[in-house]
């Protein structure tokens, strides 16, 4: 999502409704509905303005790239909207992709190269914050341009060449978008690759500033990434339309998001392309016991990810449900923001990491469905380090280093304090939560009576979806607790940990800023040489180890429970772990007893 990653602060919720239509693949299963749970609302249905899972499962229904990975070897080696694999040159410096000639749009317009060009600029507009997130793995390519004037064909040109070109960029952030639709003025037209280039290109490695971005200003550009970032370009049907199976049809905020059949969708892919349902709803249900009620009443068909407390009591002998649970590449971690004069000291990250007990969280509150972690690697990957030793629970000696970095309490008042930059600062501070994540409530209330034993008051407070997520991105949160889920191609943290992603509301939300874990992570993305990148791999993830660049805690197993009324069902380990377009509705009909018009 990524981009590499995408963000899972909220469990990972989807649905889908199962059914044919002319050219779907041809199911027999007409008009026919799936309803599945969802937290809350979407952070947004434009792909480039969007990284949170539940809001990537449902933009990959209507959006689609030029490549798409083998959900059964994960290789990144199906052509999608490009009729074949890309030309590559010896240098990885150049891409030809040949595209399909009777792709669609939604409203019936071609989809030509004019679209891929647009996609490409409006990805790499650095006037765009919103979209700096999935910009990272796109911001080595220079150019994007016909090749002989043919509209179906087109060349990208690297200035730089980068190792998941074809999965983290092609394969994954770069969704192709409408340029009629999405750019009415033709904005993009009046701004040239070198004008992007002379700010992405000149910044290399750093973080793009306001000085550079003055000093390079395009009326066009900074037009466009104006215009793109409107509310409505996210979240209404009128643009939320691309050449997948399915378009917005509406959006109720707090209540529900429908699709409908795109009619102009074409399957080239046979069993991989099926798209079975008519209709897809996404209903908002604000808190798990509810979830867990509509489910067993049959109102909803989908817990896409379900907390374990509530899983384990899914009785799938009586209620007509079935469960599952499975590896999904994900990561649980608590955040500090380094900004913090409390937390800028890797030595108070590491008291933090011996004072959190996450042997017993595990097994009391995730039912043992998590192993430990040291990584934000998943641990199925060749890449992983597993030489990094586990962190042990261990409150005396945290209190034993809080003696040794001189926080102790001066003043009496059972809060251990330190005097920094001239002032008496007090070791307290809030974690921050998403509305309606019980385990992750539970998890902070265990960690914070551990601290509150060794002097340290931290308290903590949920915060609405929405709200959770700005104040992460403009670093306004002195801790959080969350996680990412990793794509099943090779790591690459850069979009996480480099500390260019610390501004312009990038992905480093803890502004972890280490020149050393910045050098190896640019070097990764040019080495081509497996067993080298192998070796800057497992250094990186020491060298965040010795840092503690966020307390990592555990893989969990990702819990999901259905309504047992689907065949051709299977799981993998592609985000979110199924496709619930190929399931098939037993017998058709509608479909989840939503007592609502929808």
């Amino acid at each position: 999502m990524k981009t590499r990653s995408i963000l899972a602060f909220l469990p990972f919720l989807l649905v889908f409704a199962l059914s044919c239509g002319k050219n779907s693949g041809g199911s027999a299963y007409q008009n026919s509905r799936v309803v599945a749970f969802e937290l809350s609302d979407f952070q947004a249905l434009n792909p480039f303005n969007s990284t949170d899972a539940e809001a990537t499962y449902c933009e990959e229904m209507i959006f689609q790239r030029l490549m798409a990975p083998n959900r059964k070897t994960m290789n990144y080696d199906v052509p999608w909207l490009a009729e074949s694999m890309p030309v590559v040159s010896a240098d990885n410096l150049t891409y030809d992709f040949t595209l399909r000639k009777d792709v669609k749009w939604a409203d019936g317009q071609p989809l030509t190269g004019a679209d891929v060009i647009f996609s490409t600029k409006a990805l790499k507009n650095p006037f765009n914050i919103l979209s700096a997130q999935k910009r990272v793995y796109v911001d080595a390519i220079h150019s994007c341009e016909l090749i002989d004037g043919d509209p179906y064909r087109v060349r990208f040109k690297f200035w730089k060449p980068y190792f998941l070109a074809m999965q983290a960029g092609f394969g994954d952030a770069l969704y192709i978008l409408p340029k009629h639709i999405f750019d009415p003025k033709s904005l993009t037209d009046q701004y040239s690759w070198d004008d992007i280039g002379a700010i992405v290109e000149s910044a290399g490695n750093k973080q793009i500033d306001s000085v550079l971005l003055t000093k390079h200003m395009n009326a066009a550009m900074n037009e466009f990434a104006t215009w793109f970032a409107k509310p409505e370009l996210s979240r209404d049907a009128k643009y939320i339309q691309g050449s997948g199976p399915y378009k917005l049809s509406e959006w109720q905020t707090q209540q529900f998001v429908r699709l409908v059949r795109n009619p102009n969708y074409v399957n080239h892919w046979g069993p991989a392309g099926e798209a079975n349902p008519d209709t897809l709803v996404y209903k908002t249900i604000l808190n798990f016991p509810s979830a867990v009620t509509a489910l067993k009443a049959h109102d909803v068909d989908l817990l896409g990810s379900i907390q374990p407390q509530f899983w384990v009591g899914i009785d799938t002998n009586k209620t007509g449900l079935a469960r599952v649970g499975f590896p999904l590449g994900a990561f649980s971690y608590v955040g500090f923001n380094q900004k913090s004069p409390i937390f800028r000291d890797p030595g108070v990250r590491w008291v933090m990491a011996y004072a959190i007990d996450r042997r017993t969280i595990i097994d009391k509150l995730i039912y043992g469905m998590a192993r430990i972690t040291e990584s934000p690697i998943s641990s199925t990957r060749p890449e992983y380090n597993g030489d990094l030793p586990i962190i042990p629970f261990d409150p005396a000696k945290a209190s034993h280093m809080l003696d040794s970095l001189g926080w102790t309490d001066h003043d009496g008042d059972g809060i251990r304090d330190k005097v920094i930059d001239g002032k008496s600062v007090p070791f307290k501070f809030t974690f921050y939560v998403n509305a309606g994540n019980e385990t992750r409530m539970k998890v902070l209330l265990i960690y914070t009576e551990t601290l509150r034993k060794i002097g340290i008051k931290a308290e903590v407070s949920a915060l609405e979806w929405s709200v959770y997520i700005d104040r992460l991105r403009d670093h306004k949160l002195d801790a959080h607790i969350g996680a990412w889920i990793n794509d099943p191609y090779e790591s690459d943290s850069y979009q996480l940990y480099h500390s260019s992603q610390a501004r312009n509301r990038g992905s480093n939300y803890d502004s972890y800023n280490s020149p050393k874990a910045d050098k190896i992570m640019e070097d990764i993305r040019q080495e081509f040489d497996p067993a080298k990148r192998m070796l800057l791999q497992r250094q990186l993830q020491q060298v965040m180890y010795d840092e503690q660049a966020n307390l990592f805690l555990w893989e969990p197993l990702n819990t999901s429970a259905w309504v047992d009324r689907f065949d051709n069902v299977s799981w993998d380990g592609y985000r979110p772990g199924y496709n619930i377009a190929l399931w098939k509705i037993r017998g058709g009909g509608a479909g989840g007893g939503i007592k609502a018009a929808w």
